[in-house]
């Protein structure tokens, strides 16, 4: 095996659970979250800090305004002029004014605010989930983390930012209040201040158990979305009905969603039990400060306009400090969900490093695979074992085997989908782990069993194969009428433009007969000079398939084709065969050679054809 290849880590290790999150660590996931605002939307930002800071003067502006019209207020005498106060009067509307279209504006701004940074987050947890190697997607742990960083990638940033923003202008306010206090008593600024921090203690340790709950909860909502995705696509309704599981698996939907609300509820007491226990002490020591105003009202020590002035600052102190504990609570809570998402896209650097760069050769004489093995992840039992065959330009290579046999295992490793566990796969002598993946995959189209139904327009299911030649709808029309796909595909209203599926309005849905023409028109229109066929014609019956196995061996005379297929009357045409058994090849040659040998191929090709040339009674 290559150097390269030896150097390529093992990528699911990188979506790990993480270890257990600090106060430490705030600063850190503080900083993060307001980058990425920034970058995401710079001027909405600015403009809500703005916003945030002159409404946080502005209130600090009212208390001491509002000191001193109460002053001038208790200096009026009986049948004096109000002309004096009338300035402060309009100072304190104005204020007012401000304030509330500063808290307006700061309100919609941040609805806009929240939208742009949700669809950055959103763009890079996708620009990670479709870098990583197809192999990652075999790890629970992987999907995991991938829920919880598409969740809180739509709102957990920009709440982030929201919150650093507030505890800001909660600090500002709480800064000219506390001014004015420390002017009129400062014993009351100790007082209030001291009051507040059990219930800042209070709300932290309720922000953890929320996010214990959300990360132990991960496994069982991925298993409850999954059951509601069985229940409500059609896909899935014909079976669920003619086997009558849609009650069974509504149960289990409903009893996971049960553990879930009765969790639910212990997380609910919980903090209600830590809210109350802050909230008491906190409205004891208020309650005592307020107190202490009184006495030192009755005793003289405060004048009336100093102790209104007091009493305003006191309410509006209590109101920041509380929003700031509020406040405190949620960018902790935010913090302890976001680092699911900044680990999680903080990955894309390193995929980045560890990809190969270089060019591959855009073709290839012979294609050889070199003593390649392969395990899953999840398996101690390779998948291939030390499999080596070749392929040249030209040929029509089949593998056939019983199922399990490893077959698509090494269509997905030719495919340059998995790297090798051991060995190599080289186009003419030259290793390919030691090139850009995309490139080398540029080459190759793939039809898998599995394909995919996009519920997209007819071009663009087409245009698949390439997307970079969407445009060229004449290349788009070419490969479906190949493919005998143009008749289904064409709208006489909307020619290629009309989507497939019946998803979404002005759709029509194809046959899987169709479908399976749509996947092999895309492969026609990639017009790659390696070509894998996974079970292409399933769908298709004999007839049709002889068709279609006639045509592509015209159009891709000058190409190479692996062909994966059940049916032995497609591959006994090949040039070569290889038979698989338990992941390594046991047999191959040509069909006479291996008919000749009569070891397994013959026996496999023996029962199928047997069932066709003496077909039961009952048939």
């Amino acid at each position: 095996m290559s150097e390269e290849a030896d150097e390529r880590p093992n990528l699911a290790e990188l979506f790990l659970p993480t270890r257990q999150r600090g106060l430490r660590r705030l600063p850190r996931l503080l900083w993060g979250a307001l980058l990425l605002v920034w970058h995401a939307a710079p001027k909405e930002l600015a403009a809500s800090a703005a916003l945030q800071f002159g409404a946080a003067l502005g209130l600090a502006g009212q208390a001491l305004v509002s000191r001193e019209l109460l002053s001038r207020i208790l200096d009026l005498e009986v049948g004096s002029s109000i002309r004096g106060v009338l300035p402060w009067l309009v100072a304190l509307a104005g204020l007012g004014v401000l304030v509330a279209f500063a808290n307006m504006a700061r309100s919609e701004q941040q609805r806009l605010l929240t939208e742009l940074v949700a669809r950055h987050a959103v763009d890079q947890v996708l620009e990670v989930s479709t870098a990583v190697e197809l192999l990652t997607y075999d790890s629970p742990a992987f999907h995991n983390r991938l829920q919880r960083a598409r969740v809180n990638a739509a709102g957990r940033p920009a709440q982030m930012a929201s919150g650093v923003l507030g505890i800001m202008s909660a600090l500002v306010t709480i800064a000219g209040l506390a001014g004015a206090l420390v002017l009129l008593e400062p014993l009351f600024l100790a007082i209030v201040m001291l009051a507040y921090v059990p219930l800042w203690i209070a709300t932290t340790r309720a922000s953890k158990v929320v996010y214990q709950f959300t990360v132990e909860q991960t496994e069982r909502d991925r298993r409850r979305e999954y059951l509601s995705f069985l229940l409500t696509r059609k896909e899935e309704a014909a079976e669920l009905r003619a086997f009558g599981l849609a009650k069974p698996l509504r149960r289990r939907y409903e009893a996971l969603y049960a553990e879930r609300i009765a969790e639910l509820r212990n997380v609910v007491r919980r903090r209600l039990r830590l809210g109350l226990a802050g909230g008491f002490v906190t409205s004891v020591l208020t309650g005592g400060c307020i107190a202490i105003l009184v006495v030192f009202i009755s005793s003289g020590r405060l004048g009336l306009a100093d102790a209104g002035a007091a009493a305003g600052a006191l309410v509006l102190l209590a109101q920041r400090l509380q929003i700031l504990a509020g406040a405190s609570g949620s960018l902790y809570e935010s913090s302890l969900f976001i680092e699911d998402f900044t680990t999680f896209v903080d990955a894309m650097p390193v995929l980045r490093r560890q990809r190969p760069t270089g060019v591959p050769p855009t073709d290839f004489e012979v294609l050889r695979v070199e003593d390649v093995s392969f395990t899953y992840p999840s398996r101690s039992q390779p998948a291939l074992d030390q499999v080596t065959l070749e392929i040249r330009r030209g040929q029509v290579v089949a593998l056939v085997g019983a199922n399990g046999s490893g077959k698509t295992t090494l269509a997905k490793v030719l495919a340059n989908l998995y790297a090798p566990s051991s060995g190599s796969v080289r186009w003419d002598g030259v290793d390919l782990a030691g090139y850009d993946p995309e490139l080398v995959r540029s080459s190759i189209g793939v039809i898998f069993q599995d394909f995919v139904k996009y519920m997209l327009s007819s071009r663009e299911n087409v245009a698949a194969g390439r997307w970079e030649r969407i445009d060229d709808l004449d290349a788009v029309i070419e490969a479906a009428q190949r493919a005998a796909a143009h008749d289904f595909l064409v709208d006489p209203e909307h020619g290629y433009e009309a989507p497939l599926g019946t998803q979404f309005f002005g759709g029509s849905d194809l046959s899987v007969g169709q479908w399976q023409r749509v996947a092999l028109a895309r492969a026609f229109f990639r017009d790659a000079p390696f070509l894998i066929l996974d079970e292409p014609t399933a769908a298709l019956d004999p007839r049709s398939e002889a068709d279609l196995f006639e045509k592509i061996r015209r159009l891709y005379s000058d190409r190479t084709i692996l062909l994966i297929s059940h049916r032995f009357s497609s591959v006994r045409s090949a040039d070569r065969i290889y038979v698989l058994d338990g992941g390594r090849i046991v047999e191959q040659g040509s069909h006479d050679e291996l008919m000749a040998a009569g070891r397994l191929y013959a026996e496999l090709f023996t029962l199928q054809a047997g069932a066709f040339l003496n077909p039961s009674p009952s048939d």
